[in-house]
């Protein structure tokens, strides 16, 4: 057997590190060998931290034979994963043009509209590549995927069985079945699927995550999120800014008018809005806490979900507890240490999960910063509970505390301090 045919075959058993060797055995008798660039190139997209890597490979590959379609497709794809949306449906386009007959090529297309969110486009070039080849499976998943992601439920369900009779053994299929059993609410449905799809890769990190949200689910209070997530997935990155501006803008209008009649009822109308603010950031840390509480579920955690658990889960109910003594003894000490705990968890919620190591150090620093406050502006209370009012550093430095954990809630919304910059 030949180095090159071995290698290939090492790259069908997934042994990447191994195959990447032998084409670099190859490259070394044969430099301009486009082929063997595009191998190391797949070989790469699929190890951890050589993205970059793969995409330096495939322009080589793609600088030594220029109007190969296939290679432009693979070129694509690595753009998809390097968040490089724009220039994946450009390098898809380009494939397109040179080979519009190939399923690889058509499906690269249908992948580079979903990294934009663009879930019509997706259906339509995946439908395209199926027609070509009906046995594609790359095209079936994501066609399932983007049908669950319009909610179309009915051409989802007939989708799901098909991936599943074609490919059982697949761990795909049972992850995008075990997504759509969750979206319709088939809690244990989709638990077992994720289960299924971990038996059969342990590596998947898809797999661990859809079952760890079928974990979550068990919760009312995490299922009400993920119908908000869901919800939200139907729109395009731009659309779901605007539809939170949008309902921002509402909430000032109503609350404007309800002033000028009953300052209770816009009273009412802010602590609501409060309320689905900080829901939405809360949900996920809350979800881990709740896993924590069951003794099997909390293995398939992360050390940095648990501590995301523990931080969100536990500063809200030391919050409480604070705020209720405060309240039932008129020890202020008490509930200023409630409103700091419960105030903490916002930036924690996105401290300890957070793949950007920008965001773990911004967020992670405000958290830190309501610890040490609630601490010190505590003790220092306590020291001088004999006084009616509150000192003017407690109030000062308390408000700039709060309205930084608040600022949060508007920082986790860019996308740089929430998503690992892709190697």
């Amino acid at each position: 057997m030949s180095e090159l045919a071995h290698g290939i075959l090492l790259q069908d058993q997934g042994r990447l590190e191994e195959a990447e060797a032998c084409f670099m055995g190859v490259l070394a008798r044969e430099p301009e060998n486009d082929y063997v660039h595009s191998r190391i190139a797949l070989c790469r997209l699929s190890q951890e931290g050589k993205k970059k890597l793969a995409l330096q490979s495939i322009d080589t590959a793609i600088q030594l034979k220029a109007d190969n379609g296939y290679y432009h497709a693979i070129r694509s794809f690595i753009l998809s994963d390097l968040n490089r949306g724009k220039d994946s449906l450009a390098a898809a386009e380009k494939a397109v043009s040179l080979d519009p007959e190939d399923a690889f090529t058509l499906t690269s297309k249908a992948a580079a509209y979903c990294s934009v969110d663009r879930w019509a486009e997706a259906e339509k070039w995946c439908r395209e590549a199926l027609a070509v080849d009906p046995d594609n499976s790359m095209a079936a998943n994501i066609l399932t995927n983007v049908l669950r992601l319009q909610g179309k439920s009915a051409e989802n369900d007939i989708a799901v069985e098909k991936l599943l009779a074609a490919n059982p053994e697949d761990s795909y299929s049972h992850i995008n079945a075990g997504w759509s059993a969750l979206q319709k609410r088939d809690f244990r449905k989709a638990e077992s699927h994720f289960r299924e799809a971990l038996r059969l890769d342990p590596e998947s990190d898809a797999a661990r995550e859809g079952l760890l949200e079928s974990f979550r689910a068990r919760s009312w209070f995490y299922r009400v999120y993920l119908s908000y997530c869901f919800f939200m997935q139907k729109f395009t990155g731009g659309r779901q800014f605007l539809f939170i501006i949008g309902g921002y803008v509402a909430y000032r209008f109503l609350r404007g008018v309800l002033e000028k009649i009953n300052p209770l009822l816009a009273l009412g109308v802010g602590l609501l809005w409060l309320g689905l603010v900080l829901w939405v950031w809360l949900a996920p840390g809350i979800g881990n806490f709740l896993i924590l509480l069951d003794r099997s579920a909390r293995l398939a955690l992360r050390p940095s979900e648990k501590r995301q658990g523990i931080a969100v889960g536990g500063g809200l109910l030391l919050g409480i507890l604070g705020i209720g003594t405060g309240i039932a003894t008129g020890y202020a000490p008490a509930m200023l240490v409630g409103i700091g705990a419960m105030a903490s968890t916002i930036p924690a919620s996105l401290t300890f999960d957070n793949d950007s190591r920008a965001g773990r150090w911004v967020f992670g620093s405000i958290t830190g910063l309501a610890y040490v406050a609630t601490l010190s502006l505590g003790i220092l209370e306590a020291v001088r509970h004999s006084e009616e009012e509150l000192s003017e550093i407690t109030v000062g430095f308390g408000g700039v505390v709060l309205l930084s954990t608040f600022l949060c809630t508007w920082l986790g919304n860019i996308r740089s301090l929430r998503q690992a910059t892709v190697e």
